[in-house]
């Protein structure tokens, strides 16, 4: 898989996660964004999220070790789900808080997360 399969798979996922995060927003009593506030949460949350995992699978693909040593089956089952998901996970957090960021600091919505 090249590097534009990834990057588009990535972004379908991010937004995808950020379409329910959007819909939640919508129908919740306690947000009141409107409807600019939630298409900025959508565009921005896709956009930032979508980087954070490319970053990820990058730092994935450059540190996974090439032999993961283990004492059981249990360890190694979790080492393997780590090293498949865990990065990607992690820069998809720091996406999340980078939005959230951009969403209070320059558009002046607080409180969404």
């Amino acid at each position: 898989m090249n590097a534009t399969d990834r990057f588009i798979k990535h972004a379908l996922i991010c937004f995808g996660i950020f379409f329910c995060f959007t819909l939640v927003a919508v129908f919740s009593p306690k947000i009141h964004i409107g409807f600019f506030g939630c298409l900025a949460l959508l565009v921005s949350g896709t956009f930032f999220t979508t980087i954070g995992v490319m970053i990820g699978d990058a730092v994935r693909r450059f540190v996974r070790p090439d032999i993961i040593l283990t004492s059981n089956a249990v360890e190694t089952f979790q080492k393997k789900v780590f090293w498949m998901i865990g990065p990607q996970f992690i820069g998809w957090f720091i996406g999340l808080i980078a939005c959230n960021g951009f969403m209070g600091n320059v558009l002046g919505y607080k409180g969404l997360f």
